[in-house]
């Protein structure tokens, strides 16, 4: 029994330094994305709370429609890790030839409905001054669309492989591109004239650019990846069988990560409906948490990495084992993510240098996000290796669920017809939180347990 129990421990200990290995790169280059909007929202925010609730309903609603098209992508790590699992790893390749076809179709779908919304933004009932702000910032964000896709794509090639370091690398470079162009385009510099915030719309546009460019260069002409291109290019049809491969896994993530991000847009939505003072407010809490979310969604990612692995080598019990220590890494993180949340959330809001009459309204929201901390990191995790295990329809199934059907109504509800207003949206959320995580936590171990492998 003692012996059982320490190879038990080893394994797991393996698996946890594993999931570090693999995740520490994720969570860096997921860091650099989320610190530009953190970047944005700081350095737009010292402009005023017009220009700050502007900004952030024009990326809210962004990102929201990036859930349809990002999500679609976060197959491409998935089909590459299980070919690397199946010893197959230039087969991922061609996967990756077959996403670039598919982001130049997620652009088109996706910058079509930011146009729309443009001309249409007072459908959402903002602000005199965000319906003037949103759209003209989107205006140019929407054309970053196709260099964050291509380049999402290339990361997600190289995260299946497991190497995450790249990624990583250019996603911080990306960031500090990000920051220097803010800092000279948002207030000006020598001879170039402030922008405002106008200034961050086109930083964000030029370090995407840079970040295509870079992570396209790498994949294709970087010596260390040499080893993983075919002896022969792939032609249309093999490249068309991948393609559809991506679709079919790709949808329902998309569905299942539209669900979700949707579900923040609208609360966003719907606490513009209170002021400019509350929606900044709203901002600068959300942006606090999505740092943390990034960190707790890297373990993840690695995590259905692994997984992955494992159902290429069809191997239920390290699926299992692996669920068991991601699931674990996240409930210790996200328990300490709470306790900061709580004990330093005036240092915190602090850091966005927001006007006092804003201050009073952030506060009680630091303690709501610590509330659905640890369930907004078990959920991410979950759905995150659901999609390792290609069970991406009831990953789907749980989000729409939880978000649309629970959490959307009861903001809602607790919102505007309680009056609780900004409050009440946040519980909301929470408790669609609490559902997926439940949720998707039970789904996992039923489905796991079902797989028809020989161990």
């Amino acid at each position: 029994m003692r012996t059982l129990l320490k190879l038990a421990s080893e394994t797991y200990r393996d698996h946890l330094k594993q999931i570090f290995k693999l995740s520490y790169p994720i969570i860096l280059g997921q860091l650099g994305l989320v610190l530009m909007g953190v970047a944005d929202t700081i350095m737009v925010g010292r402009l005023g709370e017009d220009a700050l609730a502007g900004v952030n309903q024009g990326n809210s609603l962004f990102f929201m429609l990036s859930g349809l098209t990002i999500g679609v992508l976060f197959a491409v790590s998935t089909l590459v890790s299980i070919k690397v699992g199946e010893k197959n790893e230039k087969g991922g390749f061609i996967i990756y030839r077959a996403g670039i076809y598919v982001s130049l179709i997620l652009f088109l779908f996706q910058f079509v409905l930011l146009l729309i919304l443009q001309y249409h933004f007072e459908w959402l009932k903002q602000s005199d001054a965000v319906n003037i702000i949103a759209p003209k910032y989107l205006s140019v964000v929407s054309w970053s669309v196709l260099p964050m896709l291509l380049f999402l794509n290339a990361r997600q090639y190289t995260d299946g492989l497991g190497h995450t370091k790249i990624s990583m690398v250019l996603t911080l470079a990306g960031l500090v591109v990000n920051v220097i162009l803010n800092a000279v385009l948002i207030y000006g510099f020598g001879p170039i004239e402030a922008m405002g915030y106008m200034g961050a719309a086109w930083a964000t546009l030029i370090s995407r650019v840079f970040m295509m460019l870079s992570g396209l260069w790498y994949v294709r002409y970087a010596r260390f990846m040499k080893q993983f291109l075919p002896d022969k290019m792939p032609n249309l049809r093999e490249v068309w069988q991948e393609t559809l491969g991506i679709w079919k896994l790709g949808v329902p993530t998309a569905l299942q990560t539209f669900a979700e991000w949707a579900c923040f847009s609208l609360s966003g939505i719907m606490v513009g409906w209170y002021g400019s003072v509350q929606l900044a407010a709203h901002a600068v809490a959300l942006n606090a948490a999505s740092v943390t979310y990034m960190v707790a969604s890297g373990f993840g990612i690695a995590g259905s990495i692994m997984v992955g692995n494992a159902y290429g080598e069809k191997s239920r019990i390290k699926i299992k084992q692996v669920a068991h220590a991601t699931f674990f890494l996240l409930l210790v993180f996200e328990i300490i993510n709470a306790v900061v949340f709580i004990l330093f959330r005036e240092q915190i809001a602090n850091l966005y240098g927001v006007g006092e009459e804003v201050m009073p309204f952030i506060l009680p929201l630091f303690v709501l996000a610590a509330i659905f901390q640890v369930s907004d990191g078990i959920q991410a995790a979950a759905m995150s290796m659901l999609r390792g295990i290609k069970d991406v329809i009831w990953a789907s199934v749980i989000a729409v669920f939880s978000y649309w059907v629970i959490s959307i109504p009861v903001s809602y509800l607790l919102g505007e017809t309680a009056g609780k207003e900004m409050y009440g949206i946040w519980l909301g959320f929470t408790i669609g939180l609490i559902v997926a995580s439940v949720l998707g936590v039970y789904r996992f171990y039923q489905k796991s347990a079902r797989l028809t492998f020989d161990d």
